[in-house]
């Protein structure tokens, strides 16, 4: 059976179980203790740590799961189950001292399951899904003893520290090699992990339950454990959160955030978030799997002064300022400004802002002229007609996809937008099934992942975002990669960023704040990533659940009202029944993704 069926049947089993078995059966129960209760609202694709994408998913496994190095709140690299780290004079080779710690089943951490993760995902294909591209620079990891790693590179490798891999034990995985990529980890429980917390239970489609580790090498949380909540939309949550069913809300829209203000046991965070909203353009260009184009793109597409006029219709102003109700900014580049060494802002001449009349000259240019009813028709006598898909878990989504609408219309273009679940559009975008496309991603604090996306190479997994292919851009980032002089890699990084703006591999429009909200009757502490006006949630560490920290008068239940999360669930459970019998999971988020 595929994966998509096995969660088809998962889904469709939770569905029934939960009509049949009453509430009772509808929501694992959560560790005993203050529990922290986080609603969620998209999927989660799988809580394997090799083959996990959707950002949900990769957010419980920081939490189980301990990396070499990691981001600390000001997004910087810090230590982490390395406790120190040094490069030899050639620059290629990096000796990483393994700390004295455990796993949570109390056998000891060694170097040798950060190489045996390591070497997986460099040799087992079906460990490369999540995060092959970040070991695809490297010759070799080996263990020389038990608290020793070496890691030599083919290249000298600007971002070796800020690699997010997941490590895994190896007395637990290596027995399971050869379905590494088909594992759900969550056959048996406690799942066996080095981060703050343990995952216990998991319910698809409803909860996942962990548990605080009191082997963490930090030091065991302050919370007793952590239970993320699916709800079908952020309405839905966000009442949970008044009702008290829940203690924290990530991804609301500026409407239910601004309604918060003034609950006297609700804290609202407007975080700097590290994710961008872009117009995905599908090129159709040879994938590089088997050299045919990539999906069903409209062949209009292929020529940039098309997707320029595209961009010129949109006003990203309106989407600032009418959408997102201000808690957002016009974006410019794959890198958000809230990593401001690397993020980039094109020129006065070269930004393409809001102008309807250049959209219309330069749809003229390309052949692209307006018929007797304003329709633009093509050289080849068809209707300039593009298909968008959308996802439905992002709530501003529909209001940007009428504003599209009415924009394209303007300038002759017809848009029929298309809603699916999140994989649903997510498998039409995997395949290339698409004109356009909302799509988001999150950014980690060094840039490489995020560049390497758009490469040849990553087109040629059938990964890529939109089939963009350039070689000059592929020189500039293999250069970026092997520069370790900072103020030189951020010139080459600029270079990239505005040889993507000016080909428009897609349409880049706002960077969004993440808007969060919290009980603050309930729990405090939360460190925000960074440390100054950054988020809770969606960060690309563990911070803001590791020290959330339980009010001294809450009670030892964690508050809340589990009948009205179990009601809400139940209702998330039957839409999700009755939408399961067109899931199959796909390789990338249209929305929510991993960073």
């Amino acid at each position: 059976m595929s994966r998509g069926l096995r969660r088809l049947a998962c889904l469709f089993a939770a569905m029934v179980m939960a009509l049949a078995g009453g509430a009772g059966t509808a929501l694992a129960q959560p560790p005993g203790g203050a529990v922290l209760r986080v609603a969620v609202t998209q999927e989660i694709d799988s809580l394997n740590p090799f083959v996990a994408v959707f950002l949900t998913s990769t957010q419980v496994n920081r939490l189980m799961y301990e990396y070499l190095t990691t981001a600390g709140p000001d997004n910087s690299a810090q230590p982490a189950l390395a406790e120190s780290w040094q490069a030899a004079p050639d620059k290629l080779t990096w000796t990483f001292r393994i700390r004295e710690a455990n796993w949570s089943d109390g056998k000891p951490i060694t170097a040798k399951d950060v190489a045996f993760t390591y070497n997986q995902i460099m040799t087992n294909d079906a460990a490369k899904e999540a995060n092959g591209g970040a070991v695809e620079n490297y010759a070799s990891v080996t263990a020389t003893d038990d608290r020793t790693l070496v890691i030599v590179t083919k290249q000298p490798m600007a971002s070796i520290l800020n690699s997010e891999i997941p490590i895994v034990p190896e007395h637990i995985w290596a027995s399971q090699v050869d379905r590494i990529g088909t594992l759900t980890n969550t056959e048996t429980f406690p799942v066996v992990g080095s981060g703050p917390y343990v995952l216990t239970g998991y319910q698809e489609g409803q909860s996942v339950t962990l548990q605080a580790n009191d082997s963490y090498w930090r030091g065991r949380p302050k919370a007793d454990g952590v239970q993320l909540v699916k709800y079908e939309n952020t309405d839905a949550a966000v009442q949970g959160l008044r009702k008290g069913d829940i203690d924290l809300v990530r991804d609301t829209t500026p409407a239910q955030f601004d309604s918060l203000a003034g609950d006297p046991n609700i804290t609202r965070n407007e975080g700097r978030n590290r994710r961008f909203t872009e117009l995905l353009m599908n090129w159709s260009n040879p994938s590089g799997v088997d050299g045919k184009p990539f999906g069903d793109g409209n062949p209009a597409l292929k020529d940039v002064r098309v997707r320029r006029a595209l961009h010129h219709a949109i006003d990203v102003n309106a989407v600032v300022e009418r959408i997102k109700q201000g808690h957002s900014e016009p974006g410019y580049s794959i890198i958000p400004p809230v990593y401001p060494d690397w993020t980039f802002t094109p020129a006065p001449g070269q930004r393409r802002d809001f102008d309807p009349e250049k959209a219309k000259a330069l749809l003229d240019e390309a052949g692209y002229r307006a018929g007797p009813d304003g329709k633009r028709v093509g050289p080849d006598g068809k209707p300039l007609a593009l298909r968008l898909v959308s996802s439905t878990d992002v709530a501003t989504n529909r209001q940007l996809a009428d504003f599209m609408v009415g924009w394209f219309n303007q300038i002759g273009v017809t848009l029929t937008p298309t809603f699916k679940s999140s994989n649903q559009a997510d498998d039409d975008m995997s395949a290339g099934n698409f004109d356009l496309a909302f799509s988001g991603w999150s950014v980690n604090p060094d840039p490489d992942p995020m560049l390497h996306q758009q490469t040849c190479s990553y087109n040629a997994t059938a990964q890529s975002d939109s089939g963009y292919c350039n070689p000059e851009y592929d020189r500039l980032y293999a250069a970026q990669q092997a520069e370790l002089d900072k103020p030189k890699r951020q010139e080459i990084v600029k270079q990239m960023n505005s040889l993507l703006y000016d080909d428009v591999h897609a349409v880049v429009l706002t960077h969004d704040r993440l808007l969060e909200a919290y009980r603050s009757d309930r729990f405090t502490g939360f460190v925000t990533q960074p440390a100054e006006g950054g988020v809770i949630t969606g960060q690309t560490g563990y911070w803001g659940y590791y020290n959330a920290t339980p009010v001294a008068t809450q009670a030892n239940t964690g508050g809340g009202n589990p009948a009205g999360i179990i009601a809400a669930v139940i209702g998330g459970v039957i839409v999700l029944g009755l939408v399961a019998f067109f899931v199959v999971r796909g390789r990338r988020s249209s929305s929510d993704e991993r960073e």
